[in-house]
């Protein structure tokens, strides 16, 4: 089974927007956030298992296709005010992931750069002592760590810069995809579920 089939089983789809529905049920307000974290509504993290939540369904879903996420509710009292502190939250707390997930990706540029830059230096001592006569064993050996050297610091530059770089770069990009999702609200009637 494709991948693109297996999300279409498991997730809905908005016919009006297109984006793929995540959605998630909660018994109140406060579910969403973080039961250890005492600061303010605003500035408080998301439940742990919420975001791993989150992470595997986007996982799922193929990151061209834009998300909607709809939270259901089964409460008394419709808070506006909680609905926007939810939004807030999950706002910032995607938005610095992202910055993150940014300076990752920025710290595997500059130490693959640090890295070749160093691998150029022992390459070019190479070329430079190596027209001086290597009459001892020890200048032999000398030679031939600056030439073992300059590669293997060549080869970890280029492995950190196109190889592990893919997954805080993949990572940036459902980071993004997250922040950029439609945060909706739903609500069970009770008096519907009761005649049911």
């Amino acid at each position: 089974m494709k991948k693109s089939n297996k999300y279409e089983s498991l997730y809905r789809k908005n016919p009006d927007s297109g984006r793929v529905i995540i959605d998630i049920a909660l018994e109140d307000y406060l579910v969403f956030f973080h039961e250890w974290d005492n600061s303010a509504l605003r500035k408080r993290d998301i439940h742990s298992e919420l975001v791993e939540f989150l992470d595997l369904c986007s996982e799922d879903i193929p990151l061209r296709k834009k998300l909607e996420i709809v939270f259901t509710l089964d409460i008394d009292e419709i808070s506006k005010e909680k609905e926007d502190q939810i939004r807030l939250s999950y706002r910032n707390y995607y938005s610095a992931i992202k910055r993150l997930e940014h300076r990752k990706t920025k710290r595997f540029i500059r130490n693959s750069i640090t890295l070749l830059f160093i691998a150029l230096i022992l390459l070019f001592l190479y070329g430079l002592l190596n027209d001086i006569s290597q009459s001892s064993l020890l200048s032999r050996v000398f030679l031939e760590s600056l030439l073992i050297g300059g590669w293997v610091f060549t080869w970890e530059a280029v492995h950190l810069l196109f190889i592990d770089i893919i997954e805080p770069f993949r990572r940036h990009k459902e980071t993004e995809r997250l922040l950029e999702a439609e945060l909706n609200f739903r609500y069970i009637d009770k008096k519907e579920n009761a005649m049911l």
